[in-house]
């Protein structure tokens, strides 16, 4: 196992029980690797006098300068948390689902705003032959101005909705790492 990979290993195995200071040990095995190659030592070799991953993770669980969190606050929050979920939980989902009517009524109206530009471009050259040009021209002017705002609302729409993704993609990658 390389240096990388090891170090790698232990501050994952550090995060995952909760090790505040574990950029100190990280920092330190870093280091007595380094040492150890210096002296002549290949990296495997290294990693291997250590003694491996869940060696050096047990020395630091024993250690006694190692800060762990204390499992009762974290255990109170999530109860409070599942205690609220009756009151908070149906409050985030509204806000949740209003936001997704939003993008709905968005996307609803720049269709409906492009279909109807569309349409009365096209009936802006029936119009010439049957009323004269001018109303054509009116006609046009009020195809070019709903084509606009279907365009605008198109806009509107994929900034929302790529807003509301990636605010919905960091509040489930925030909650993946806090059950972690």
């Amino acid at each position: 196992m390389s240096k990388t990979d090891f170090l790698l290993r232990l501050e994952r195995k550090l995060k995952k029980y909760g090790v505040k200071n574990a950029n100190d040990y990280i920092d330190y095995y870093s280091e007595y690797l380094d040492d150890l190659v210096e002296n002549g030592m290949s990296e495997t070799a290294a990693v291997a006098e250590i003694g491996g991953v869940k060696k050096v993770l047990l020395e630091i669980l024993s250690d006694e300068n190692v800060v762990i969190p204390q499992a009762g606050k974290r255990t109170m929050g999530i109860f409070f948390l599942m205690l609220g979920l009756p009151l908070w939980g149906p409050i985030a989902a509204a806000i949740y689902i209003i936001f997704l009517a939003i993008i709905f009524a968005l996307l609803v109206s720049a269709l409906a705003f492009i279909v109807a530009g569309l349409w009365t471009f096209i009936g802006s050259f029936i119009v010439v032959f049957k009323s004269g040009i001018w109303y054509a021209g009116v006609q046009l002017g009020i195809s070019m101005m709903l084509l606009g705002l279907g365009i605008t609302f198109e806009q509107l729409f994929v900034a929302t909705s790529s807003g509301l993704y990636k605010s919905s993609k960091n509040i489930f990658q925030k909650i993946h790492t806090e059950v972690e």
